[in-house]
């Protein structure tokens, strides 16, 4: 366990998060920017400024430099694994909905309960269902006969029962209700065009339009914000492994794991809407654009001009399921 810093003064932690310091907390979330410690679970990570207000998010051992503590917590390694800056993300669709892209600057993120896939944010198989159950029914009484350093546990077996079964009801209500505020807007990440992805997300259309970019610029086109969480999602067999509970919408069947799926994943308890439209650069995001192997050859020139409308200084490209072959 790494040394506590040697505070200048016993902080009270302020909760104050201006946006550079939860970008920089989000941008560093693994490391300390003070001295380069990489967090392991568990260990504190404090969040904070130092001089002049400058941000800063340190390990218990760099704690010592700040003027003020915003928060000090417990380090929980993400529930999924960032892809390289310069992977290549790749997002199928009609040609409508690309139009829609570039006038309206904004990029759509559909409500987590209205995708075709009614797994989408699950846990596990409602046949073991009793299983996960008893697991957490475990853990809460666990909790509740043991509370933090400070606190004094007086309570009865029948006390510490209806209050686990009450942490439990929360669990599974919370886990129905995070589907109407979770959003989600979901890319393939490949190094080429996908015959798969055509078919899937456009059925090979005639007006079918694709467009790549890289993980870091989808992050900047979407300004750095630290609210849109990006990341992979990992392939799982739920009849064998349960999604745990900051997993579920980073977590889908066996059966998807053609889809190579990189989501950018917003959580706005707002709800309301079936979706967001969450700005976006556009500059910054497209990196290249391609139309369907099935376009007609005046297709191609259509997007185009609208591209020029719009000012996007990007060729289209030709899909490579296109090129003539030789024998």
């Amino acid at each position: 366990m790494r040394a506590l810093g040697p505070f200048k003064k016993m902080f009270t932690p302020s909760n104050r998060f201006t946006l550079d310091l939860r970008r920089l907390a989000f941008e560093h979330f693994d490391s300390c920017t003070g001295c380069g410690h990489k967090f392991v679970e568990a260990e504190h990570s404090c969040s904070g400024y130092l001089a002049n207000d400058e941000p800063a998010y340190l390990c218990d051992a760099c704690s010592g430099k700040l003027e003020e503590l915003a928060a000090r917590t417990y380090f929980m390694p993400r529930p999924y694994e960032v892809p390289p800056s310069g992977a290549q993300l790749w997002r199928y669709m009609d040609f409508t909905k690309y139009v829609s892209l570039l006038s309206s600057r904004a990029l759509y993120f559909s409500r987590a309960d209205q995708f075709e896939d009614t797994y989408e944010g699950a846990k596990g198989l409602r046949r073991k269902k009793n299983a996960w159950d008893e697991h957490y029914i475990r853990f809460f009484r666990d909790a509740i006969r043991n509370p933090p350093e400070g606190y004094e546990f007086n309570k009865t077996d029948d006390e510490v029962e209806a209050e686990a079964q009450r942490l439990l009801r929360e669990l599974e209500s919370g886990g129905e209700s995070s589907r109407s505020s979770t959003f989600v807007s979901c890319w393939h990440e490949s190094l080429y065009e996908s015959a798969a992805m055509w078919r899937l997300y456009s059925s090979f259309l005639p007006n079918a339009v694709a467009i790549k970019t890289t993980s870091d610029s989808l992050y900047k086109s979407l300004g750095r914000n630290p609210a849109i969480k990006i990341g992979r999602v990992r392939y799982i067999d739920l009849s064998m492994q349960y999604a745990g509970i900051n997993e579920a919408y980073w977590r889908k069947r066996k059966s998807f794991e053609h889809e190579r799926e990189v989501r950018a994943v917003l959580v706005d308890h707002g709800g309301g809407d079936i979706g967001k439209l969450m700005g976006c650069d556009t500059d910054v995001l497209i990196k290249g654009i391609y139309v369907s192997p099935e376009a007609p050859s005046w297709f191609a020139s259509l997007v185009n001009d609208v591209n020029r409308k719009f000012n996007i200084g990007i060729e289209v490209s030709d899909s490579e399921f296109n090129q003539e072959p030789f024998f």
